[in-house]
């Protein structure tokens, strides 16, 4: 029997057919500022299609009317300078053998009038907690422009050759609004009973049924479960939903996942980070699968494919959304037809580059597939090298993996030093704390994938210069990473770094431990964790910044806080390490107060590293700067996405 069968099966969705039941559902990108089309988006999607995906859905939360401008980048679908590209995307897409769809949205109260200048809209005068603005009540007149402005955006998106549209609500957009009894507070024929307050998503659907062909598709994407407690809307009443929306209009396929994007804690769960059970909502699809006669998408954390057929054959759905591991790796479901499951990239669900740099305003990367954003380093890892080279790297962690992988697929020779005793770098160790379970399956992939190009791997050796010297090499690649050290001001106290704990140099059971913490970001929060974990009965986390873990996305800060609370970690925000003849003591840095360090048995500091030059510095003397490229955090410390993108340009030698 072929591998996954009930997945690789072809799905009839209206008149058109996928060629397997895998899904890249929408999600936003930041690769169309201003709301315009790109060429970085058209290859974004392109890619997936020449990977096998049966359905690919673009433009997550594209906007229908020019008083909801695109946010984070996403495309305004009422611009018709974008027909052309639109067109373009949807030809390239066929010819790869998939299906394309657009995702169609207001976003109503999410979000605010900062660069536009222009009043968010909503059916009544109630701020979302995460944004806080309160909004324009929307007049009878304007609702009316907007459901012309959703008729509008699928008759340019029929006349551009595309399969379908999907309409959504997810994730507390203006259709949710609506139906909320929360956040719909209106008295006119919009507003109050559930009829009323179906009444815009359901002239939505008859206006769009009206414009476009029979043909194209319709679809709806929607959450299973709000949250009854955030916005008055439960399974129970999404199914009542979900079953209205098909009785009263065409549906030709329902897009099912959990959460919305309301408070903080509710909006993490709409990308659930890798603290979420993996599936995350397939109850829920499965919930709506049953109310309805229309194929049911599943959504939500569904990381590998054995997971996805799964679904598919439990009768939970008709088609799975993949979208983050096919961020990871586009050819997934190639792999999956072709029985080399196990070379696909794997996701690591850590939400950093995919979703973190969107909510500070800029496009996508990948943490593990330095391609996403950079098609350009795509096409040049692809080309066979046109001279066979010996190429030596120094570094067994990400940078250093990623190069060696990248050369090696291009046909050099290539030999790589590692001074310890496994791969990984600095990953040896944030693989073992408990907030990021997956972490270290990137590594392991890499591995395997320098065993399966045969790189020869040299552990135990600390590289010197007359050991690189003797092979020839026609390049080197610096990937010697970052030292973790202890500040200055530490060094004669008995602490120890983060790796220390987490690697067993030292226990902390029975200890009271302080973790001092000046990145802000998941390392200090998890270290804190762990160390309650592992029999602390008393845990403080200390930070210099306005808040503990500051620098965490929306989708991983309520996670890490429930932990830290739940594990009775106090966390002491504005405090710095500061000096005095008696030792280090910790100041307050508004008040002035100071604290002595005496109650505490463990101090754990995370966040200082230093990069490590002095090999790469002798190397360039001794070879010259030409033959030597650097990569990763030994040219400055900085993210896991850094390491893995300097890598591979290195490794296109």
């Amino acid at each position: 029997m072929a591998p996954y069968p009930h997945l690789f099966a072809p799905f009839t969705l209206g008149t058109r057919t996928a060629r397997n039941r895998i899904v890249s559902t929408a999600h936003g990108t930041g690769f169309a500022p201003g709301g315009r089309l790109t060429e970085d988006y058209l290859e974004y999607h392109l890619r997936k299609a020449a990977g096998g995906v049966g359905l690919t859905m673009a433009f997550g939360s594209a906007s229908v009317h020019h008083r909801s401008t695109a946010s984070y980048g996403s495309v305004s679908l009422w611009d018709p300078q974008n027909e052309g590209m639109l067109a373009r995307l949807a030809d390239g897409v066929h010819a790869r053998g998939g299906l394309v769809m657009s995702q169609a949205s207001h976003l109503g109260r999410r979000g605010n009038s900062l660069s536009s200048g222009i009043p968010i809209g909503a059916p009544s005068e109630v701020p979302e907690p995460v944004h806080r603005e309160i909004p324009h009540v929307l007049s009878t007149g304007e609702i009316a422009d907007i459901v012309a402005g959703f008729a509008g955006a699928a008759e340019r998106l029929a006349r551009c050759g595309w399969d379908g549209i999907e309409i959504t609500s997810y994730g507390g957009h203006l259709i949710e609004q609506f139906w909320s009894p929360l956040t719909n507070l209106r008295e006119d024929h919009y507003g109050g009973s559930f009829d009323n307050r179906m009444r815009f998503s359901e002239e939505i659907l008859a206006a769009v049924a009206g414009v476009v062909p029979a043909d194209f598709l319709i679809g709806v994407r929607l959450s299973g479960d709000p949250g009854r407690s955030v916005v008055g809307l439960g399974p129970e009443e999404m199914r009542e939903i979900a079953a209205r929306l098909e009785a009263r209009g065409r549906v030709d396929v329902f897009n099912v996942s959990g959460s919305t994007g309301a408070t903080l804690t509710s909006q993490a769960g709409t990308v659930p980070p890798d603290t979420y059970p993996s599936p995350a909502y397939e109850d829920l699809a499965a919930g709506i699968r049953e109310v309805v006669s229309a194929p049911v998408i599943a959504a939500g954390r569904y990381l590998d494919l054995a997971s996805a057929e799964a679904a598919i054959e439990r009768g939970a759905a008709d088609l799975v959304a993949m979208t983050r591991a096919l961020i990871a790796d586009p050819d997934l479901p190639r792999h999956g037809r072709a029985g080399t499951a196990q070379r696909a990239r794997p996701c690591i669900a850590i939400n950093d580059a995919c979703i973190g740099r969107l909510y500070t305003g800029l496009p996508i990367r990948c943490a593990v597939n330095p391609t996403v954003g950079h098609a350009d380093l795509s096409r040049r890892q692809a080309q066979p090298a046109e001279q066979v080279r010996t190429v030596a790297v120094v570094g067994g962690g990400p940078a250093g993996l990623e190069a060696a992988r990248t050369a090696a697929t291009r046909g050099h020779r290539v030999v790589l030093f590692e001074a310890g005793p496994d791969l990984g770098g600095q990953m040896r160790a944030a693989r073992r704390a408990p907030s990021r379970p997956h972490l270290g399956a990137h590594i392991d992939w890499l591995a395997g994938e320098l065993d399966r190009l045969r790189v020869e791997v040299r552990l135990h050796t600390e590289a010197r210069v007359e050991h690189i010297a003797a092979l020839s090499p026609e390049e080197v690649i610096i990937a010697t990473g970052a030292k973790t050290v202890l500040p200055a001001v530490l060094r004669e106290s008995p602490a120890v770094t983060d790796e220390d704990l987490l690697l067993g140099r030292v226990g902390c059971a029975g200890s009271r431990v302080l973790v001092y913490d000046r990145e802000g970001e998941i390392r200090g929060g998890s270290i804190a964790v762990f160390a309650a974990q592992s029999g602390a009965p008393e845990v403080e986390l200390a930070t210099p910044l306005a808040s503990v873990c500051a620098g965490l996305d929306p989708t991983q800060l309520p996670s890490m806080r429930r932990d830290l609370a739940a594990h009775d970690v106090r966390c002491a925000p504005d405090e710095e390490f500061d000096s005095t003849r008696d030792g280090p003591i910790l100041r307050n840095i508004w008040s002035d107060r100071t604290r002595g360090l005496g109650s505490f048995d463990l101090i754990v500091s995370v966040g200082f590293r230093s990069a490590r030059t002095r090999l790469g510095s002798a190397l360039e003397s001794e070879l010259g700067a030409d033959r030597v490229t650097w990569a990763g955090d030994c040219v400055a410390p900085r993210r896991l996405y850094d390491a893995v993108y300097e890598g591979a340009t290195a490794g296109t030698v």
